[in-house]
Protein backbone atom coordinates (compact mmCIF):
# COMPACT_ATOMS: atom_id res chain seq x y z
CA UNK A 1 0.00 0.00 0.00
CA UNK A 2 1.13 3.47 -0.53
CA UNK A 3 -0.22 6.33 1.56
CA UNK A 4 -0.67 9.59 -0.60
CA UNK A 5 0.52 12.93 0.78
CA UNK A 6 1.41 10.75 4.24
CA UNK A 7 2.90 14.36 5.50
CA UNK A 8 0.20 16.19 5.16
CA UNK A 9 -2.30 13.91 7.44
CA UNK A 10 -0.59 14.38 10.97
CA UNK A 11 -2.33 17.11 12.85
CA UNK A 12 0.12 19.47 15.15
CA UNK A 13 -1.28 20.07 18.55
CA UNK A 14 1.76 19.91 21.14
CA UNK A 15 4.15 22.53 19.07
CA UNK A 16 3.09 25.82 18.41
CA UNK A 17 4.33 26.43 14.62
CA UNK A 18 3.57 29.55 12.47
CA UNK A 19 4.65 30.35 8.86
CA UNK A 20 4.07 33.27 7.06
CA UNK A 21 1.97 33.77 3.53
CA UNK A 22 3.63 31.69 0.67
CA UNK A 23 4.79 33.50 -2.09
CA UNK A 24 2.12 33.75 -4.91
CA UNK A 25 -0.61 33.77 -2.60
CA UNK A 26 -3.12 36.50 -3.22
CA UNK A 27 -2.35 38.50 0.21
CA UNK A 28 1.29 37.44 -0.19
CA UNK A 29 2.61 40.84 -1.84
CA UNK A 30 0.29 42.97 0.22
CA UNK A 31 0.40 41.96 3.82
CA UNK A 32 3.87 40.30 4.33
CA UNK A 33 3.14 40.86 8.24
CA UNK A 34 0.01 38.25 8.38
CA UNK A 35 1.50 35.15 9.94
CA UNK A 36 -0.20 31.93 10.26
CA UNK A 37 -0.11 28.66 12.61
CA UNK A 38 -0.32 25.52 11.18
CA UNK A 39 -2.95 22.90 12.21
CA UNK A 40 -1.57 20.17 9.91
CA UNK A 41 2.39 19.10 8.92
CA UNK A 42 3.61 20.57 5.55
CA UNK A 43 6.04 19.19 3.20
CA UNK A 44 9.31 20.44 3.91
CA UNK A 45 9.00 20.72 7.40
CA UNK A 46 11.37 19.53 9.80
CA UNK A 47 9.28 18.23 12.23
CA UNK A 48 6.90 16.82 9.40
CA UNK A 49 8.64 13.11 9.55
CA UNK A 50 8.37 12.56 13.35
CA UNK A 51 4.92 13.50 13.27
CA UNK A 52 4.03 11.53 10.51
CA UNK A 53 5.41 9.08 12.44
CA UNK A 54 3.35 9.53 15.49
CA UNK A 55 0.35 10.00 13.94
CA UNK A 56 0.80 6.31 11.86
CA UNK A 57 2.15 4.84 14.68
CA UNK A 58 -0.91 5.69 16.74
CA UNK A 59 -3.52 4.32 14.64
CA UNK A 60 -1.77 1.04 13.69
CA UNK A 61 -1.43 0.63 17.65
CA UNK A 62 -5.36 1.06 17.57
CA UNK A 63 -5.80 -1.87 15.47
CA UNK A 64 -3.93 -3.93 17.85
CA UNK A 65 -1.03 -4.08 16.43
CA UNK A 66 2.03 -4.10 18.90
CA UNK A 67 5.58 -2.93 17.75
CA UNK A 68 8.70 -5.03 16.88
CA UNK A 69 11.15 -5.70 19.38
CA UNK A 70 13.67 -5.81 16.12
CA UNK A 71 12.71 -2.78 13.75
CA UNK A 72 11.09 0.02 15.02
CA UNK A 73 9.64 -0.25 11.82
CA UNK A 74 8.14 -3.41 11.91
CA UNK A 75 4.65 -4.51 13.17
CA UNK A 76 3.04 -7.72 14.18
CA UNK A 77 -0.48 -8.78 15.52
CA UNK A 78 -1.35 -11.86 17.04
CA UNK A 79 -3.34 -13.53 13.63
CA UNK A 80 -0.45 -13.25 12.44
CA UNK A 81 -0.50 -9.58 10.14
CA UNK A 82 2.83 -7.79 9.70
CA UNK A 83 3.51 -4.21 8.68
CA UNK A 84 6.68 -2.62 7.34
CA UNK A 85 6.77 0.96 6.93
CA UNK A 86 9.13 2.53 5.13
CA UNK A 87 8.06 6.57 5.12
CA UNK A 88 5.02 6.41 3.38
CA UNK A 89 4.84 2.63 1.70
CA UNK A 90 3.30 0.08 3.35
CA UNK A 91 4.31 -3.61 3.21
CA UNK A 92 1.46 -6.02 4.55
CA UNK A 93 2.24 -9.88 5.28
CA UNK A 94 0.13 -12.21 6.24
CA UNK A 95 -1.18 -16.57 5.65
CA UNK A 96 -3.63 -16.84 3.94
CA UNK A 97 -5.81 -17.64 7.12
CA UNK A 98 -6.38 -14.43 8.31
CA UNK A 99 -6.83 -12.65 4.58
CA UNK A 100 -10.33 -11.37 6.24
CA UNK A 101 -8.59 -9.59 8.90
CA UNK A 102 -6.31 -8.17 6.63
CA UNK A 103 -8.84 -6.95 4.07
CA UNK A 104 -10.59 -5.48 7.63
CA UNK A 105 -7.42 -3.81 8.35
CA UNK A 106 -6.79 -1.87 4.88
CA UNK A 107 -11.06 -0.64 5.19
CA UNK A 108 -9.49 1.05 8.56
CA UNK A 109 -6.46 2.45 6.70
CA UNK A 110 -8.96 3.61 4.08
CA UNK A 111 -11.06 5.39 6.43
CA UNK A 112 -7.90 7.22 8.48
CA UNK A 113 -6.07 7.77 5.18
CA UNK A 114 -6.41 8.20 1.74
CA UNK A 115 -4.15 5.38 0.31
CA UNK A 116 -3.31 3.80 -3.26
CA UNK A 117 -3.71 -0.46 -2.50
CA UNK A 118 -1.11 -1.98 -4.92
CA UNK A 119 -0.92 -5.75 -6.31
CA UNK A 120 1.12 -8.38 -4.44
CA UNK A 121 4.49 -6.94 -4.04
CA UNK A 122 6.97 -7.93 -6.68
CA UNK A 123 9.76 -5.37 -5.00
CA UNK A 124 10.38 -3.54 -2.03
CA UNK A 125 13.06 -0.95 -1.58
CA UNK A 126 15.07 -2.60 -4.15
CA UNK A 127 14.79 -5.97 -3.15
CA UNK A 128 13.15 -8.29 -5.51
CA UNK A 129 9.95 -10.61 -4.76
CA UNK A 130 9.78 -13.92 -5.79
CA UNK A 131 7.73 -16.89 -5.73
CA UNK A 132 7.22 -20.36 -5.77
CA UNK A 133 5.23 -23.34 -4.62
CA UNK A 134 7.26 -23.60 -1.20
CA UNK A 135 9.54 -20.65 -0.64
CA UNK A 136 9.84 -16.73 -1.50
CA UNK A 137 13.12 -16.19 -2.42
CA UNK A 138 14.46 -12.59 -2.59
CA UNK A 139 16.93 -11.42 -5.05
CA UNK A 140 18.76 -7.43 -5.35
CA UNK A 141 19.84 -8.50 -9.27
CA UNK A 142 18.29 -5.32 -10.15
CA UNK A 143 20.28 -3.23 -7.84
CA UNK A 144 23.29 -4.65 -8.02
CA UNK A 145 22.90 -4.59 -11.75
CA UNK A 146 22.15 -0.77 -11.34
CA UNK A 147 24.80 0.34 -9.51
CA UNK A 148 27.58 -1.88 -11.73
CA UNK A 149 26.21 0.15 -14.52
CA UNK A 150 26.14 3.72 -12.66
CA UNK A 151 29.97 3.18 -11.66
CA UNK A 152 30.88 1.96 -15.68
CA UNK A 153 31.23 -1.55 -13.96
CA UNK A 154 29.14 -3.85 -16.10
CA UNK A 155 31.34 -5.48 -17.99
CA UNK A 156 33.86 -5.68 -16.24
CA UNK A 157 35.19 -9.98 -15.28
CA UNK A 158 33.94 -11.54 -11.94
CA UNK A 159 35.69 -12.45 -8.77
CA UNK A 160 35.03 -15.01 -6.14
CA UNK A 161 35.95 -13.17 -3.07
CA UNK A 162 35.55 -9.77 -1.91
CA UNK A 163 38.76 -8.72 -0.35
CA UNK A 164 42.51 -9.29 -1.24
CA UNK A 165 44.12 -10.70 1.86
CA UNK A 166 47.06 -9.82 0.38
CA UNK A 167 46.07 -5.55 0.44
CA UNK A 168 46.77 -3.76 3.69
CA UNK A 169 44.68 -0.24 3.07
CA UNK A 170 45.39 1.24 6.01
CA UNK A 171 49.47 1.48 5.02
CA UNK A 172 48.48 2.80 1.45
CA UNK A 173 49.96 6.80 2.76
CA UNK A 174 52.62 5.03 4.12
CA UNK A 175 53.43 3.13 0.58
CA UNK A 176 53.42 6.94 -0.69
CA UNK A 177 50.02 6.42 -2.78
CA UNK A 178 48.17 8.88 -4.39
CA UNK A 179 45.43 10.63 -2.64
CA UNK A 180 42.29 11.19 -4.69
CA UNK A 181 41.75 14.33 -5.91
CA UNK A 182 37.67 13.84 -5.80
CA UNK A 183 36.78 11.57 -3.44
CA UNK A 184 32.79 12.09 -4.00
CA UNK A 185 32.61 8.96 -6.32
CA UNK A 186 34.80 6.75 -3.78
CA UNK A 187 32.08 7.85 -1.18
CA UNK A 188 29.08 7.06 -3.53
CA UNK A 189 30.77 3.26 -4.66
CA UNK A 190 31.34 2.78 -0.73
CA UNK A 191 27.77 3.80 0.28
CA UNK A 192 26.14 2.30 -2.72
CA UNK A 193 28.23 -1.36 -1.16
CA UNK A 194 26.80 -0.41 2.28
CA UNK A 195 23.13 -0.41 1.33
CA UNK A 196 23.75 -3.77 -0.45
CA UNK A 197 25.68 -4.90 2.98
CA UNK A 198 22.45 -3.77 4.55
CA UNK A 199 19.83 -5.54 2.49
CA UNK A 200 20.73 -8.54 0.86
CA UNK A 201 24.84 -9.10 1.19
CA UNK A 202 26.15 -10.00 4.44
CA UNK A 203 28.81 -11.23 3.40
CA UNK A 204 30.35 -8.20 2.14
CA UNK A 205 29.79 -6.63 5.28
CA UNK A 206 33.56 -6.64 6.71
CA UNK A 207 35.10 -5.24 3.38
CA UNK A 208 32.17 -2.53 3.93
CA UNK A 209 33.34 -1.78 6.80
CA UNK A 210 37.17 -2.12 6.36
CA UNK A 211 36.51 0.95 3.16
CA UNK A 212 34.24 2.99 5.17
CA UNK A 213 37.17 3.87 7.50
CA UNK A 214 39.03 5.16 4.07
CA UNK A 215 35.99 7.82 3.43
CA UNK A 216 37.49 11.22 4.23
CA UNK A 217 41.22 10.32 2.99
CA UNK A 218 41.21 7.26 0.20
CA UNK A 219 43.79 6.36 -2.01
CA UNK A 220 43.98 4.64 -4.97
CA UNK A 221 44.16 1.43 -3.66
CA UNK A 222 41.18 1.94 -1.73
CA UNK A 223 38.94 2.73 -4.97
CA UNK A 224 40.35 -0.59 -6.65
CA UNK A 225 39.39 -2.69 -3.27
CA UNK A 226 35.75 -0.74 -3.72
CA UNK A 227 35.73 -1.50 -7.23
CA UNK A 228 36.83 -5.60 -6.41
CA UNK A 229 33.85 -5.77 -4.04
CA UNK A 230 31.63 -4.57 -7.23
CA UNK A 231 33.01 -7.56 -9.12
CA UNK A 232 32.18 -9.90 -6.44
CA UNK A 233 28.67 -8.73 -6.37
CA UNK A 234 28.48 -9.07 -10.41
CA UNK A 235 29.45 -13.16 -9.87
CA UNK A 236 27.03 -13.38 -7.18
CA UNK A 237 24.01 -10.96 -8.36
CA UNK A 238 21.75 -14.59 -9.25
CA UNK A 239 22.54 -15.55 -5.80
CA UNK A 240 18.95 -15.64 -4.41
CA UNK A 241 17.91 -15.70 -0.42
CA UNK A 242 14.91 -18.41 0.50
CA UNK A 243 12.52 -18.09 2.86
CA UNK A 244 10.49 -21.60 3.18
CA UNK A 245 6.82 -22.19 4.39
CA UNK A 246 8.28 -24.33 7.28
CA UNK A 247 9.05 -21.08 9.74
CA UNK A 248 12.51 -19.57 10.31
CA UNK A 249 14.44 -23.14 11.20
CA UNK A 250 17.73 -22.01 12.48
CA UNK A 251 19.51 -24.71 12.54
CA UNK A 252 21.31 -27.92 10.68
CA UNK A 253 19.90 -31.06 11.85
CA UNK A 254 16.95 -32.05 13.35
CA UNK A 255 18.08 -30.55 16.70
CA UNK A 256 17.31 -27.39 15.00
CA UNK A 257 20.54 -26.08 17.11
CA UNK A 258 22.55 -22.91 15.46
CA UNK A 259 25.94 -23.61 13.66
CA UNK A 260 28.78 -20.84 14.43
CA UNK A 261 31.78 -20.44 12.36
CA UNK A 262 34.49 -18.29 13.55
CA UNK A 263 37.87 -17.14 12.58
CA UNK A 264 40.28 -14.15 13.31
CA UNK A 265 42.94 -12.15 10.89
CA UNK A 266 45.37 -12.17 13.88
CA UNK A 267 46.31 -8.30 14.12
CA UNK A 268 47.13 -8.01 10.80
CA UNK A 269 45.61 -3.96 11.02
CA UNK A 270 49.09 -2.60 10.98
CA UNK A 271 48.88 0.62 12.35
CA UNK A 272 46.81 -0.50 15.29
CA UNK A 273 47.52 -4.09 15.91
CA UNK A 274 43.85 -4.58 15.80
CA UNK A 275 42.94 -8.05 14.80
CA UNK A 276 39.42 -8.35 13.06
CA UNK A 277 37.34 -10.94 13.84
CA UNK A 278 34.65 -12.62 11.86
CA UNK A 279 31.22 -15.08 13.10
CA UNK A 280 29.29 -16.85 10.12
CA UNK A 281 25.74 -17.96 11.27
CA UNK A 282 24.36 -20.91 8.72
CA UNK A 283 20.52 -21.02 9.51
CA UNK A 284 18.83 -23.95 7.09
CA UNK A 285 16.13 -21.25 5.49
CA UNK A 286 19.13 -19.60 3.46
CA UNK A 287 20.57 -21.04 0.96
CA UNK A 288 23.62 -19.94 -1.72
CA UNK A 289 24.19 -16.90 0.90
CA UNK A 290 26.48 -19.15 2.87
CA UNK A 291 24.54 -17.51 6.02
CA UNK A 292 24.83 -14.27 8.23
CA UNK A 293 27.82 -12.64 8.85
CA UNK A 294 29.36 -10.02 11.54
CA UNK A 295 32.32 -9.09 12.15
CA UNK A 296 34.44 -6.86 14.86
CA UNK A 297 37.64 -4.95 15.47
CA UNK A 298 39.45 -5.35 18.83
CA UNK A 299 42.90 -5.31 20.10
CA UNK A 300 44.77 -8.60 20.98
Amino acid sequence: MDVITGFLHPEIDDDDIYMTLAEGWPEGLNAPKIIFRLRKALYGLKQAPQLWHDDINAFLLTCRFSLSLADPNLYHRSDSILILLYVDDISVSYLEDPANATIEVKAKFSQKYKIKNLCPARQFLGIEIHRDDTAVPLSHKAYVTSILRRFDMEHTHSILTPMDPNVKLDLAEDWGEKELEDITDYQAVVGSLMYAALAMWPDISDAVSALSCCNSLPFTSHTTSAKRVLQYLKSTADFRLHFTSNGIGIGIGSDNSLVEYSDSDWAMTVQTTNLREAMCFSPTMVEQSGGSLSSKASSP
